[in-house]
């Protein structure tokens, strides 16, 4: 222990050198191909956009992601071993912002843990050779959660503020449902800063625009008509079941006109977004894997990532308890007043990526980027639950000495 309070950076090139070498084990024996067909699209994208300068006619997906695979593109080929040995590389510089996160919200020792606790978690580890933008996203939102909150426990900065935003306008170029946190936020700096709790608003706003707003715009003219980054957006909300017509048409209007048909809808998603292992995985299916197999040959037909008994058990004895440990760690700061801002700010975050998508549609995968929060609420509760028990063994041989 006197090494990390001693040795802080040293034990983050610890926590990173572990993530890259745990990394590094699992894309090695990956086969040389996409897993799911979505990576297709993103890859072709980002070719197209070294060829032509665009994107595509059909690509109608945000553009982050393929703007990020085309520099790798254009410096290494299309290498898909590559794109995951940079993958591997974020996830495991991803595991330090959370350190250091975990560090400034709750003392080193819990930044350990949760830097540890990320860099082993398998599906922290699964996202990096996927080639999706999961891993892009979750690296982007942490280091705007990292730069808003200060070191100390000092009031926030309007220039930590206005920098968060510009992280997180590129974080909703990749995928757009942080236009939510965006908005979490926002309510969360009202709450906690209300002397100038408008300027900071202002200046989350202002950032974000400066990245947001250019696509937006060049969306305009592309398509003739305002689109909220992905063009696709509203094509993935729910149909309601008495007015088939009308939600293919104008799903919006379809949706306020069956308010109650929505809410379930919303409620049995909002559940979903926290199960316990993957499902509602369309490439499960042998037959889907072989279709897609013969469109694009990159398409690999036979994989173990399908849902199976060693998936769902790998899943649930690794996400309960980190699970259990985070409500133990949430519990354990509200009761810390002090921690109190820095837990609802998690916890925004958090909630803001449940009810988006739950508006949508939920996957266990989309709740990845949300997961960094768990774990420091986690790391939180398994430090507090060790200083308890070391508190009590403690206090029973003493007392057992004492009887002695």
């Amino acid at each position: 222990m006197r090494f990390i309070f001693r040795h802080w950076r040293e034990t983050l090139w610890f926590i990173f050198a572990g993530a890259l070498l745990v990394r590094g084990l699992f894309i090695w024996s990956l086969q040389d191909g996409f897993y799911f067909p979505d990576s297709i699209d993103y890859s072709r994208a980002a070719a197209n956009l070294i060829e032509n300068g665009g994107l595509g006619e059909t690509y109608n997906r945000a553009p982050g992601y393929p703007v990020f695979l085309s520099v790798i593109y254009f410096f290494f080929g299309e290498s898909i071993l590559v794109v995951r040995l940079v993958e591997s590389v974020i996830g495991s510089f991803l595991a330090v912002i959370i350190a250091q996160t975990a560090k400034r919200i709750a003392g080193q020792p819990v930044g350990v843990l949760a830097g540890v606790l990320w860099g082993v978690w398998p599906l922290a580890v699964f996202v990096a050779g996927l080639i999706y933008p999961t891993n892009l996203l979750t690296m982007f939102l942490a280091c705007g959660v990292l730069c808003l909150l200060p070191s100390s426990n000092q009031e926030l900065s309007p220039k930590r503020v206005f920098f968060s935003g510009l992280i997180w306008g590129i974080a909703a170029l990749i995928i757009p449902i942080i236009l939510v946190t965006l908005g979490a936020i926002s309510l969360w700096l009202i709450w906690w800063n209300r002397s100038n709790r408008f300027v900071l608003t202002s200046l989350l706003f202002v950032g974000s625009a400066l990245m947001i707003v250019p696509w937006i715009v060049r969306d305009f003219y592309v398509h003739d008509r305002l689109i909220l980054i992905e063009p696709r957006l509203v094509q993935h909300l729910p149909p309601t079941p008495y007015d088939q017509e009308a939600a293919e048409a104008k799903k919006i209007e379809a949706i306020a006109k069956q308010p109650g048909s929505f809410g379930r809808h919303f409620g049995r998603e909002f559940l979903h977004f926290w199960k316990l292992y993957p499902d509602r995985i369309t490439m499960a299916n042998p037959g889907m894997r072989e279709e897609e197999h013969r469109r694009d040959a990159r398409i690999i037909k036979d994989t173990i990532f399908t849902t199976n008994s060693l998936i769902t058990g790998v899943s649930i004895l690794s996400t309960g308890p980190l699970f259990i440990f985070a409500i133990v760690g949430t519990l354990a700061m509200w009761f810390h007043k002090e921690g109190r801002r820095d837990l609802s700010l998690l916890w925004a975050i958090i909630l803001s990526f449940a009810v988006g998508y739950s508006i949508f549609h939920t996957r266990m995968r989309y709740r990845i980027p949300i997961e960094p929060y768990i774990t420091i609420l986690s790391a939180y509760g398994l430090w507090k639950t060790a200083r308890v028990l070391a508190t009590q063994m403690g206090y029973s041989q003493l007392h057992g000495n004492e009887s002695r």
